[in-house]
């Protein structure tokens, strides 16, 4: 049996709408104890390849793990659960968060919004006064 791929897993369990943090969770527990196995088989004097071998025959199929988990309806995410609400709020809230986005961009970017509003200021005024110099050479010229 081949070495188990932990990433692999965590985006199948994500995919299959298992909840972020019970992913995560649930693959960082399946590594440790990969380890603690891998640890096990070497300190009983296997080679580091035929240990992780073992360890991974030991654990068993990922695929079992996956489906053991899909079936658990409550490590499901909540859009999951209830598609038809999902389906009614996320729209709802884009909607509701829209005219927010503008506000925090400015917030995050208050300097370059400052300094765009000086140049912006210092431009119309250069422009005024050459328009102003213009007026002025055509009454007096």
């Amino acid at each position: 049996m081949r070495e188990p791929s932990f990433k692999r897993l965590a985006h199948r369990l994500l995919k299959s709408g298992i909840a972020p943090r019970h992913a995560h969770r649930a693959v960082t527990e399946i590594r440790d104890h990969y380890d603690d196995l891998v640890d096990a088989a070497v300190e009983d004097g296997a080679s580091s390849q035929d240990a992780r071998q073992l360890a991974a025959s030991q654990l068993g199929s990922m695929d079992d793990l996956v489906s053991a988990m899909i079936a658990r309806r409550e490590l499901k995410t909540w859009a999951y659960r209830f598609p038809r609400t999902a389906i009614m709020i996320y729209p709802l809230a884009c909607l509701a968060a829209l005219p927010a986005v503008p506000v925090f961009a400015g917030i995050a970017n208050a300097s370059l919004i400052a300094r765009w509003g000086a140049s912006l200021l210092a431009a119309g005024l250069f422009t005024a006064a050459l328009l102003l110099l213009l007026q002025l050479s055509i009454l007096f010229g």
